[in-house]
């Protein structure tokens, strides 16, 4: 239980004793059978404990597919004794994001884990098979993987440990079910991922078996009229408080939100359950609200769920569980919904004008915001905001996040979560302060008159849209949440603003006046056209190229037919496209400003004309901004990648190769091609719109700038990371982990070296992101592990990286005195160990000890 230094004390005797090797090894040998039970039985548990304590550990175990085997021969085993040690040993392997993985792709194995869950084992056998699974689906990818298997026997099984303590007639859950009902609602949280499994969760009555853990198994069809009075679910609901009602929140929440837009609950004469359950929830958050005007409520950690569950019921996109909940919420808060939202409003504006810290009570604030956010749905109360300068406040408070430098995320004070979701990715991203203030101002900004005219001069209403512009433009290009983004994007689009901008996006928008190296041309009937490249078209918006290359054919655009044409012109193959009579010239240009760019700006006379192109065009999230429809909850939402057309969809558009300085063999996906060097078909626009020494070279009309073949003076592996930060604007990283701290030296020397020669290449090319990027990988893969460290030092000197062979050195040189002795130094240049022995003797002055 020791912690600190002696906790890494400990660590390095086990590492120095190779206890972990010495586990794996005997219980490789382990005979059933033979050796007694309780052998197993405690080497596995003394192995999660450390594989618990010591994340690093995790490798040594996936890693070892000779222990893996022989584990899971023990996994289902009739011994309940044996198949819990077996679940506890692979949860501690599965919260390594690697360890999880390498569980999910073994099927037996996950096939077995399944059937753990069943009715006929034991409660504590099902408890850690709830529990691995709940680790398994800690993704999307996760949870994915583990339902493509059996989704339904899985929802089943879940359902069957919520909700199988009714079968007995109990009216509350029995004391010795608490705890597998709790593990049960951990596990249903996978409720926030999309996926088959909500269809299944409602086929099984999901909605009756919260109902039940939430107000007591005391419905029957008689009683349901009587039930529906306000007044007794609310004291059903008082009288039955359990730890499992904040999770019961978010998972009627989460169904809510990934509920489709035409669901309905069949009745077919039985009480409609999630009517009931909508009532509940709404009940509790109006009394809670109702409470809070004048006191706090006792534990302010109870107001968050269930009001963030109404959030998401009244934003649903299904039409029935957003029309119950905000008729619910209308009908309940009428009594007192003024003088709340009043309340609401003020304590907001403290919070705004910065009069208090933006954390100082984040809880109470976040329920402020969510419960705006509820109340911005009743158009009832759309005046009332707007005469308290509601949008202004959720500007100001926009503001004031962004300046912040602390954040709050949901896990942080929803103290139900803190035990389940670790490291897990947040739709809301890591700031629900900024995240619920713009999903308030989404539904408020079209109501306001904070109304941005780019025709008019500036005023004060002029200025401050002017700000709140520019504060949720910058949100777009940062790296916030994938909600953040999306509901900044959609307050942009009541300015005429659409899109999603991004770096490389807005590298690629002088692609979008290039003439010289264009291949389609897009003809309209006025006598207009439009000259663009292919391969961009190819990636981001395909339906405005021809389907076929051979031959003319006819596409419907709009009612009306497109002849499509193939003709040669400045002695290169042009694609022609003739556009519809339909087709408005200033339309089909903003469409190609949002394909080449990512965004737009948009007059209000072409809305008409974008709706309909974008709908043809298939850009669905264009097409959302402009329909002003909100995304689903926890959808992806759009990202901005050219790297479909390095496949063979962008081949007929490749006009340069790009070929690396390396023997390795490599197979090309371009079937036509017999090059045996390894190389990459690119494209001359793509790559010269983010490297000015590129472009300059393809238009110098020197002998280079017409050969087919650039010769980089990179290795294979540097000229992938390098093309994918082309064609995606993000250079692959190495992530310092588990993985990366155990492979071979070797092989971490050669991972680095690629971003070594990206270092050198991007002075040569002038790419100072590149540059940039590929110094923070090495600089944190060498603090992470050292080891690597004189190899690297070693390759960055003949580059002449001197800003590598720096932080190198820096790692170095606390070993310097052991590494000199050892001989390992031999090789390194007179000017590199004069530099570590200065570090060194820093480090030494630093620390307060006499140089030696």
């Amino acid at each position: 239980m020791v912690r600190g230094a002696n906790h890494r004390e400990i660590w390095e005797a086990l590492e120095k004793t190779k206890t972990i090797r010495s586990i794996a090894d005997a219980l490789q040998k382990f005979v059933g059978g033979v050796q007694p039970i309780e052998c197993f039985t405690a080497m596995t548990a003394l192995l999660t404990t450390i594989l618990w304590k010591w994340p690093s550990a995790r490798y040594h175990v996936w890693s070892n597919n000779m222990l893996m085997v022989k584990v899971e021969r023990f996994c289902g085993n009739p011994d309940s004794s044996i198949a819990i040690s077996v679940l506890k040993l692979y949860s501690a392997l599965a919260l390594c994001g690697h360890g999880a993985m390498k569980l999910l792709e073994r099927k037996e194995l996950t096939a077995k884990v399944v059937q753990s869950l069943g009715k006929s084992h034991p409660i504590s056998v099902r408890i850690e098979a709830l529990k691995l699974c709940r680790h398994l689906m800690r993704s999307a990818k996760g949870c994915s993987m583990l339902t493509s298997l059996n989704c339904e026997a899985i929802v089943q099984e879940i359902n069957h440990a919520l909700g199988g303590w009714r079968s007995s007639s109990c009216k509350r859950i029995p004391q010795d079910q608490i705890p597998m009902v709790i593990e049960a609602c951990r596990t249903a949280l996978m409720t926030r991922w999309v996926g088959p499994h909500h269809s299944f969760f409602w086929a099984n009555k999901i909605d009756k078996i919260l109902l039940d853990i939430l107000i007591g198994n005391c419905i029957t069809k008689n009683q349901t009229q009587v039930l529906l009075s306000s007044e007794n679910l609310l004291s059903l609901v008082s009288d039955n408080v359990t730890s499992a009602q904040p999770f019961i929140w978010d998972i009627l929440g989460y169904l809510a939100a990934h509920c489709e837009e035409d669901f309905h609950p069949k009745s077919k004469g039985k009480p409609l359950f999630l009517d009931i359950l909508i009532s509940c929830a709404c009940l509790v958050a109006t009394d809670m609200m109702q409470k809070g005007i004048t006191s706090l409520p006792s534990s302010v950690s109870e107001i968050e769920p269930v009001s963030r569950a109404v959030l998401l019921m009244v934003f649903s996109p299904c039409k029935y569980v957003s029309s119950q909940a905000r008729n619910n919420l209308s009908d309940m808060v009428k009594p007192f919904g003024d003088d709340y939202l009043q309340f609401v409003l003020s304590s907001l504006k403290v919070l705004a004008t910065g009069d208090v810290s933006i954390v100082s009570n984040s809880l109470h604030s976040i329920t402020n915001l969510i419960n705006l956010a509820s109340f911005s749905t009743l158009p009832e109360y759309h005046n009332l905001i707007s005469e308290n300068n509601g949008v202004e406040i959720l500007s100001n408070i926009i503001k004031s996040c962004l300046k912040s430098d602390i954040r709050v995320s949901r896990s942080s004070i929803a103290s139900h979560l803190q035990c389940c979701w670790h490291d897990v990715e947040e739709w809301e991203g890591d700031d629900i302060i900024l995240f619920y203030s713009l999903r308030a101002l989404s539904q408020l900004i079209g109501f306001s008159n904070l109304v941005y005219d780019h025709t008019k001069e500036s005023s004060n209403k002029h200025s401050e849209a002017q700000e709140l512009i520019s504060n949720l433009q910058y949100i777009l290009s940062s790296t916030f949440g994938r909600g953040p983004r999306w509901f900044a994007a959609y307050i942009l689009s009541f300015f005429g603003l659409y899109g999603f901008a991004n770096k490389l996006g807005r590298r690629m928008e002088k692609a979008l006046y290039e003439q010289e190296l264009a291949d389609v041309e897009l003809l309209l009937m006025n006598g207009q056209s439009y000259t663009v490249h292919g391969a961009i078209l190819a990636a981001r918006c395909p339906y405005l190229l021809p389907q076929r290359e051979s031959h003319i054919e006819e596409r419907k655009l709009n009612g009306h037919h497109n002849e499509l044409e193939i003709g040669h012109h400045r002695e290169k193959l042009i694609h022609r496209v003739r556009m519809s009579d339909r087709v408005d010239s200033d339309a089909l240009f903003r469409i190609l400003e949002y394909v080449y760019t990512g965004f737009t700006l948009v007059d209000k006379h072409l809305i008409k004309q974008l709706k309909l192109l974008s709908k043809f065009c298939e850009l669905k999230h264009l097409s959302a901004l402009l329909q002003k429809k909100q995304l689903s909850w926890g959808n992806a939402g759009p990202s901005f990648d050219l790297t479909v057309v390095l496949n063979p969809a962008g081949h007929p558009f490749s006009d340069i190769i790009l070929e690396a300085n390396s023997s390795e063999r490599v197979t090309c996906s371009f079937s036509l091609c017999q090059l045996s060097q390894p190389h990459m078909h690119s494209h001359k626009i793509i790559l010269s719109s983010s490297c000015d020494y590129l472009r300059a070279l393809f238009q110098s009309g020197m002998h280079e700038s017409f050969s087919e073949i650039i010769k980089v003076p990179i290795g294979w592996e540097a000229l992938v990371k390098l093309v994918h930060w082309f064609y995606s604007g993000e250079l692959p990283g190495i992530y310092p982990d588990c993985r990366w701290n155990n492979i071979d030296t070797e092989l971490q020397i050669r991972e680095l070296r690629a971003y070594v020669e990206l270092c050198s290449l991007a002075e040569f090319w002038c790419l100072e992101e590149v540059g940039e990027e590929s110094l923070k990988v090495i600089a944190s893969c060498l603090r992470s592990d050292q080891r690597a460290s004189i190899g690297i030092v070693q390759f960055a000197t003949k580059l002449n990286q001197w800003k590598i062979v720096e932080i190198g050195a820096q790692e170095i040189a606390p070993s310097y005195s052991k590494l000199r002795v050892a001989g390992e130094l031999e090789d390194l240049d007179e000017e590199v160990i004069d530099m570590l022995r200065a570090e060194c003797v820093r480090n030494t002055q630093k620390s307060g000890h006499k140089s030696v």
